[in-house]
């Protein structure tokens, strides 16, 4: 008698994508098995794709025993999770105590936290134990490889263009001196550097459509906004006291995401790291899909390249910024770095974002695994990123370059290294693990925090005062400079914006008008 075909987690999510088709009997005969066996597995479809989508190895061929300990197996699992993302190691003997912890509290005396217990657990959820090192933290190969087998099919429903990939980074917008190309995440969380950083978040589709970024500052209304208001920016803007993501922004920015794709009649995936300020909030139009823990720098788009790419372009309109005042008045580099306000920041961030080439953002996509028919093989497209960044640092000039060296001490190109490391996250919003089993198990996910100030940045200088008549003599001076160099852009620009001053100054003046003025004689 020929012994009894075992599916693999593989397999069983494939019976799980044929039975929205298919009867049990037609996948059996598909799948080469008993009705049976595919009967079970439907039965069990919640399991097999929380499995699944938990990053369980698709070749693992029992499922799930059922052991009366599922509750302290998914606490552990939760706490591992977080102790990842925080960088910290982990050991077994580490597991098995937080383990018999758990068990304590549901007054579990049977369970015991064996060395077959955490053999088990490791296998069940794909944990290989070892040593982090560097900044990929010794990421594992083969838990990349199983990610991108499993991509096809979390991806299974969704077009490419509805695919899309959101990430944030930190950026230290002004005063980047030479100790900063050394500061590590944690020693920005207070003192001066800390005034001095924002957090920047992009998202993109694998097709290059790009998302309107979101900035988050310290002030609620720096004195450099003067009245112009918060939602009047050309990106979306939002602060709390360290300038960094949370759960309540974030949520903020996924609804308002939500929403767009629902005016659009699309239903998107997006992917996540699996940070503490990322909630698995349910949405109508957008489907979260989290990444792999410690995998993000070879699983997550953003992470291969999208972001250098941003914060080059972004360094250099600052390095030009400073060469063209410079030639204005006799203050240093270092002086003119430090007058570089906000809201020069938040344009240079949105400028820099909309020139990021389509191009480039899909072939980041293929690099993390996100292939489409016309890009189907990874080492081409390593090839391709690294010539485009050397075609940008082409366009940019000798003298930019020279002050790269001179206040960064660093290639032009290096400069993306300067603000790596920042946080841009607060470890306040991990879970407290003291609290009662009971307690963390229903309600796993981090709170939402507001946090928002409505402090102004000390740093931040108020706009000086400019009347209609210094405006108007500005922008004719503009208009001659456009003429003599035959800058027909320029020109229509500066024409335009004449007409919105104009049309401000009548504005204010019937305003200021009183309605017995017009039966005067």
């Amino acid at each position: 008698m020929s012994s009894r075909k075992v599916l693999t987690l593989q397999d069983r999510v494939k019976v799980v994508e044929l039975a929205k088709t298919l009867s049990a009997r037609k996948i059996a005969d598909t799948m080469g098995v008993g009705k049976t066996q595919i009967q079970s597995i439907l039965k069990r479809k919640a399991e097999i794709m929380t499995d699944f989508e938990s990053n369980v190895s698709g070749d693992r061929k029992r499922l799930r025993r059922v052991t009366g300990n599922e509750e302290i197996n998914t606490l552990t699992w939760e706490w591992f999770q977080d102790a990842m993302r925080r960088r910290i190691p982990v050991s077994g003997p580490m597991l098995q105590e937080k383990a018999l912890r758990f068990a304590a509290d549901f007054n579990n005396d049977t369970f015991k936290a064996s060395n077959g217990w955490l053999e088990s657990f490791l296998s069940r959820n794909n944990i290989v134990l070892g040593s982090m090192s560097g900044d990929r933290g010794d990421v594992s190969t083969q838990t990349v490889d199983d990610w991108r087998k499993k991509l096809p099919t979390l991806c299974q429903g969704f077009e490419p263009k509805d695919i899309f990939n959101m990430d944030e980074t930190g950026l230290f917008y002004k005063d980047t001196t030479k100790k900063s190309y050394h500061v590590k995440g944690e020693d920005c969380a207070g003192g001066k550097r800390s005034k001095e950083r924002i957090t920047v978040s992009l998202c993109a589709s694998m097709t290059g459509e790009k998302v309107t970024p979101l900035v988050i500052g310290k002030a609620f209304q720096p004195r450099c906004f003067n009245k112009i208001k918060r939602d009047q920016l050309p990106l979306m803007y939002r602060n709390n006291r360290r300038a960094w993501m949370d759960s309540s922004i974030f949520t903020e920015w996924l609804k308002k995401f939500d929403n767009k794709m629902g005016r659009q009649n699309r239903k998107v995936l997006l992917f996540l790291d699996n940070a503490p300020c990322h909630p698995d909030v349910k949405l109508q139009n957008v489907t979260l899909q989290f990444l792999p823990p410690n995998t993000t720098s070879m699983t997550q788009p953003m992470d291969q390249g999208i972001i250098q790419t941003v914060k080059l372009k972004y360094r250099k309109r600052q390095l030009q910024h400073l060469l063209t005042h410079m030639e204005r008045n006799d203050k240093s580099a270092s002086t003119l770095l430090k007058e570089i306000n906000l809201l020069n920041a938040i344009y240079w961030t949105h400028q820099s974002w909309n020139q990021v080439e389509i191009s480039t953002i899909t072939k980041c996509f293929a690099q993390a695994g996100f292939t489409t028919a016309n890009l189907t093989s990874v080492s081409p497209v390593e090839e391709d990123i690294e010539n485009e960044n050397s075609e940008d640092d082409d366009d940019v000039p000798l003298a930019v370059l020279k002050l790269a060296k001179e206040l960064f001490d660093c290639e032009f190109s290096e400069l993306v290294r300067i603000d790596k490391d920042i946080a841009t996250s607060d470890n306040s919003e991990q879970i407290d693990w003291s609290k009662p089993a009971t307690e963390l198990l229903q309600n796993i996910q981090p709170t939402s925090s507001s946090d928002s100030s409505d402090e102004c940045d000390d740093n931040e200088e108020t706009p000086q005062l400019c009347t209609f008549a210094e405006a108007l003599d500005s922008l004719t001076k503009l208009k001659d400079f456009a003429l003599q160099n035959g800058k027909c852009d320029i020109l229509s620009s500066v024409m335009k914006t004449e007409e919105l001053v104009i049309s401000m100054r009548v504005g204010i003046q019937c305003k200021q008008a009183k309605i017995s003025d017009f039966f005067k004689n």
